[in-house]
């Protein structure tokens, strides 16, 4: 019987639909399946096809009462891991994806495409810090050192969409010699490049010192921040902002390297009892507050950059979390939100170890019961993919 023959397109389609650690293993069959997985265009049509399967990735603590130290490590799950079983352990143990050591202490500064962006917290003020690229998908990293500069405050991370490249910014507090007052350096380092280079200083003050890594979305990355405020005013929210006309979103374009100003919902008219942030949710960016200490309320800007397309997609109450005879302290965070619209992910930022999965037909919400400690404000969205680390 002769044998059976597929053409190459067909072969190609059928591999793009496969999972990435089953590919990896192809690529050892044959120069043929080698030369097909790693071409480009190849991990752009599989990338495009694993975003159907979106997974988050967190940080994991373990402790070890035997030796009195803790251990972070990187954990990754598919969302349907998580709404198919609320109550779940992640008990398998591997030292690869362990972000500690005597050494270094990585830190996830953000996630785009399958790429994870981490930066050496242990020595970030010594002159031979390091940023880190990593697929945990395929088990590659790459290296480079961070800017000699021993002010840097934060950092983001996205993809340049024009130049088809990944950028790292780094923002470091400087002094202006000439007008006596302090601004805010901005560094671009693409992938590829063992070098970083200077752009425009970052014009406004931005609302959140901490953890300000941005928002990244089709090629943009994206923050709160305030307008006719000094550089130099780092201080918290309550202290810095009487009125929500002085807060604006500043997008960075990472093909232009420019900024624009996006104004946020016009019916945000009130400062609330937490800082307002930004995060993406179906592919679209959202933002979201708390409202007079009863809800909390999530906006959506349909189409990126005009204010007219803000709606106001959801409007929760809290006490759909905790009966009136518990006095919680709840934070939200949005972490995925179905592409229906029906389902939502939530954590708890005032509390790591709490996260819930709400209905949003319905106003259910089940707690979500997982065992390890897993740190819910360090999430990002994840895909796997085949993407390149250098």
């Amino acid at each position: 019987m002769a044998a059976a023959f597929l053409p190459d397109e067909l072969i190609m389609e059928i591999l793009s639909w496969l999972p990435v650690k089953s590919l990896m293993k192809f690529r050892c069959v044959n120069k043929f399946f080698k030369t097909v997985i790693s071409n480009p265009q190849f991990v752009e049509v599989n990338l495009k096809k694993s975003v159907r399967n979106p997974h988050l990735t967190s940080i994991l603590r373990l402790n070890y009462e035997d030796k009195q130290v803790i251990d972070w490590n990187l954990v990754t799950f598919p969302i349907s891991r998580l709404l198919e079983n609320q109550s779940t352990s992640f008990l398998c143990y591997d030292p690869y994806y362990r972000l500690t050591n005597d050494y270094c202490r990585w830190w996830v500064v953000g996630s785009c495409n399958g790429l994870l962006c981490l930066i050496d917290m242990l020595k970030s003020r010594s002159q031979d810090s390091r940023i880190c690229f990593w697929n945990p998908a395929t088990r590659t990293k790459s290296e480079y050192l961070l800017p000699s500069s021993n002010n840097c405050i934060w950092f983001a991370f996205g993809y340049d969409t024009l130049a088809k490249t990944y950028k790292v910014v780094a923002f470091c507090k400087e002094l202006d010699v000439e007008h006596g007052n302090a601004r805010i350096g901005v560094k671009i380092f693409s992938m590829g490049n063992n070098s970083w280079r200077n752009i425009q200083c970052f014009p406004m003050l931005p609302l959140d010192r901490f953890n300000n890594h941005g928002v990244y979305l089709s090629g943009t990355i994206n923050w709160l921040a305030l307008r006719d405020h000094s550089v130099s005013d780092l201080f918290h929210w309550n202290d810095r902002c009487t009125t929500v006309k002085q807060c604006v979103i500043l997008s960075l374009d990472l093909s232009s390297e420019k900024y624009t100003q996006l104004l946020l919902p016009r019916d945000f008219d009130k400062v609330p009892r937490y800082q307002p942030k930004l995060v993406v949710l179906m592919g679209r960016l959202c933002f979201y507050h708390d409202f007079e200490e009863t809800h909390f309320v999530i906006w959506q800007m349909k189409d990126f950059g005009a204010q007219e397309s803000w709606i106001q997609l959801l409007k929760i109450s809290y006490s759909n979390f905790f009966s009136p005879m518990e006095h919680k302290w709840l934070d939200l965070l949005p972490l995925y939100l179905s592409e229906n619209g029906d389902t939502l992910i939530l954590a708890n930022d005032h509390d790591d170890d709490e996260a819930f999965i709400y209905n949003c037909r319905d106003n259910r919400v089940k707690r979500i019961g997982i065992t390890n400690k897993i740190l819910w404000s360090r999430t990002n969205d994840y895909v796997e993919s085949l993407v390149s680390t250098h």
